[in-house]
């Protein structure tokens, strides 16, 4: 990728990012993708964007370096997701955050997305800001 088209990605990208980390039971995947699925769309109503992972290794990717399968204490039966929810600034957050808490079916995915993430945990989350770099 060339640095102008580099730089026109970056500057496309928020400067805001609300990041959760959590555990799925194998037997839950397809449903916690349907779930997963309700809520982007409600996020991007909103004109966020949404991006949902998975982790695809629990190696350690080299010394020094843990894998965050091992820090959230995920096992053989788990799979890791990451959900990244990226907003344009600050005021766009606050804004979408009012919305989604007046929003009575993002209170119902919630409660449903409790019930499928591996028993006895919750979801991970961290609101970033992006250095300018």
């Amino acid at each position: 990728m060339s640095k102008s088209n580099l730089t026109d990605l970056e500057q496309g990208i928020g400067s805001e990012v609300d990041h959760f980390i959590y555990r799925v039971p194998k037997r839950n995947h397809d449903a916690m993708v349907r779930l997963t699925m309700r809520f982007a769309e409600i996020t991007r109503k909103y004109e966020t964007l949404h991006l949902i992972f998975q982790l695809n290794s629990a190696e350690e990717p080299m010394e020094g370096i843990t894998n965050i399968s091992k820090t959230i204490l995920a096992n053989q039966d788990d799979e890791v997701w990451m959900e990244l929810i990226i907003y344009r600034d600050n005021k766009h957050k606050d804004e979408v955050a009012a919305k989604m808490r007046n929003d009575e079916s993002m209170g119902q995915l919630y409660q449903q997305s409790l019930e499928l993430v591996a028993p006895g945990t919750g979801f991970i989350m961290g609101g970033f800001s992006r250095l300018k770099i």
